[in-house]
């Protein structure tokens, strides 16, 4: 465990947190968006301790290392480990896979890594997490969207190694050099379902979604957890009047990911639908709503899927203002 580290949020730079003594550490994030931890770079005096045997002390200095952004939706998000290597391993790792870097020795372009990860490892304590390494499920293969080239897989060795075409018992997988650029890691088995999850990458950034996130194993039918998919939410939806009678219901959408998306509009007898390809950013959808309409509301669906299939809808009643008639020569508006 590390105590004494600093956590961060990529999105959200003034949040911040230090763990404590056993490695832990709490930090509140805004609902209803999208979040990047990482823990940044530092050393110090750390108590080990081991799975057997006493606790020690020894002279430690960990590298910085980011895990997926996750989507919050109204709920904690629970054992969100850091795996930071001591730097023997960390260099000798960019060393293997030739990962070019910087002065700094941190990657030019960026490197994910993820375990598809076993069901013994969710919901569980600290100690028992570590009593059921190593964490892997073995024959699940891996691709992104955008898409990579294929990752490197680690053996049961805990290497990674070309040679292999599949995850081993030990489930890691690795992509050592990425663009910078959202990919959704989506992992599959003939066997197994996993998971996805949104990496966010950039110069320098070392992305490991470790267990038990990342690539973890679901039961049969199970969904995954909502902080894992769909890396977009609607940001507003309104009607509003331009002039007496010209009113346009607005639509607007953030995504941190290429989302599919289906918007629909109901009410008044009318129906609208829009489709599109979501880039990562902000987008507006608009419709138009007839003077003739008389709906006092309407209802507006937007259905947001990513690239692993998973989906949420998002329903919004929203008001309709009238329109503004003519007054006839009496006075009285027609």
């Amino acid at each position: 465990a590390i105590s004494g580290a600093s956590i961060r949020i990529r999105e959200f730079p003034e949040i911040s947190a230090t763990t404590d003594e056993a490695g832990d550490f709490r930090i509140a994030v805004p609902d209803d968006s999208l979040v990047t931890p990482y823990i940044e770079t530092g050393g110090g005096r750390l108590t080990r301790r081991p799975r057997e045997g006493e606790p020690f002390e020894v002279d430690s200095h960990w590298n910085e290392i980011d895990l997926q952004t996750f989507r919050t939706s109204g709920e904690d998000l629970e054992n969100v480990n850091f795996q930071t290597p001591p730097d023997a391993e960390f260099e000798a790792l960019k060393a293997l896979l030739q990962v070019p870097s910087g002065d700094d020795g941190r990657p030019l372009q960026s490197v994910i890594v993820t375990t598809a990860s076993a069901l013994n490892v969710r919901g569980v304590d600290y100690d028992t997490f570590w009593l059921n390494t190593p964490h892997g499920v073995a024959g699940a293969t891996a691709s992104t969207e955008p898409a990579l080239p294929e990752p490197i897989y680690f053996n049961e060795l805990v290497i990674p190694d070309t040679s292999h075409t599949e995850s081993s018992g030990d489930g890691g997988i690795i992509w050592p050099i990425v663009p910078t650029g959202t990919y959704r890691i989506v992992t599959t088995s003939p066997d197994t379902q996993f998971a996805s999850f949104l990496a966010t990458c950039k110069p320098g950034r070392v992305i490991n979604a470790n267990p038990p996130w990342g690539a973890y194993q679901l039961t049969a039918g199970e969904k995954p957890l909502g902080a894992s998919n769909v890396a977009a939410n609607v940001v507003s939806a309104k009607v509003t009047r331009k002039g007496k009678k010209k009113r346009t219901a607005t639509v607007v959408l953030k995504s941190g990911e290429n989302i599919d998306v289906a918007a629909t509009i109901a009410g008044g007898g009318m129906t609208g639908l829009r489709t599109l390809a979501l880039k990562p950013g902000t987008k507006r959808l608009t419709f138009p709503i007839a003077a003739r309409n008389k709906a006092r509301k309407v209802t507006i669906k937007v259905k947001l899927t990513d690239a692993s299939g998973v989906s949420f809808t998002t329903v919004r009643k929203v008001s309709v203002p009238k329109i503004i008639k003519k007054k006839s020569k009496s006075g009285k508006r027609k």
